[in-house]
């Protein structure tokens, strides 16, 4: 498929259901929503604009029908790598773009998963903060089915949520586990009946705390966990609590709990 025919094509849209929530879908309910490389463009397109957006404080990523993602669309394989090492690197590289740009969003993220989860598409739900499966969730850790390796950050954020013996299992065993398996080990925060709603819904309560105290709870919670305790006592707590204490959102909330507990 051409890059012309791709862009002309909706496979990703951006809804507002409550205030301060963005919803972004992946859109290619006839394809389980997976992806071709000439489409992760857009994806990364779509993203980009919320990361700078004061409007937006907290963002959940869902799919469209059936699935959540499930992963590379093996029908695309015309635009798979070249065969060169060197260019096939770069061409990964490129692909991750939409991972990387999700993991840069300062709001917390939510994935809403109510279908498969596939390979790239796990990948793509664990780039989120927090995981909601819904009754017809699949998460998959597929790619050594194909001879290849995990890839759209598996590699660290699997291991992150459920543990390395945990994920290498998953990678080699390559069977989906359902929701409540994946609450078990963790991978999901919990289960519902309706994942996008229950996913809305926590958004919500998440878009009432201010916005750069819960920008910043994200970030140091992400330094904290490539640094020792030390350091987090000694530098990453001090640094961000100094910056939060001295915002006058903290004296106003500070004296209303005061107010309201005398």
């Amino acid at each position: 498929m051409s890059d012309r025919v791709a862009i002309q094509e909706n496979v990703v849209r951006v809804e507002r259901p409550a205030d301060g929530v963005a919803v972004v879908v992946l859109d290619r309910p006839s394809r389980l929503n997976a992806m071709s490389p000439s489409r992760i463009p857009l994806l990364t397109a779509a993203v980009r604009p919320l990361a700078t957006d004061p409007d937006t404080r907290v963002v959940v990523l869902t799919g469209a029908g059936r699935g959540f993602c499930t992963g590379m669309d093996l029908s695309s394989l015309d635009e798979m790598a070249p065969r060169e090492q060197e260019a096939t690197m770069a061409w990964m590289r490129d692909l991750h773009g939409f991972s990387l740009e999700f993991a840069r969003l300062p709001q917390p993220t939510i994935a809403a998963v109510s279908g498969p989860a596939i390979g790239g598409g796990l990948g793509m739900a664990l780039g989120c903060d927090l995981r909601i499966a819904g009754p017809g969730a699949k998460f998959g850790a597929t790619f050594a089915r194909m001879a290849i390796g995990p890839d759209a950050g598996v590699s660290y954020t699997l291991p992150a949520a459920i543990g390395h013996a945990r994920a290498l299992d998953l990678l080699l065993s390559c069977e989906p586990i359902g929701p409540e398996e994946a609450l078990r080990v963790g991978l999901v925060s919990r289960v519902a009946d309706d994942a996008l709603t229950a996913a809305i819904e926590l958004a919500q309560r998440w878009a009432r705390i201010p916005t750069h105290a819960a920008r910043m709870i994200k970030a140091t919670l992400r330094q904290a966990a490539a640094a020792d305790l030390e350091t987090t006592l000694l530098e990453i707590e001090p640094r961000t609590q100094a910056e939060l204490i001295c915002h006058p959102d903290f004296f106003a909330n500070a004296q209303a709990w005061l107010d309201n507990h005398h």
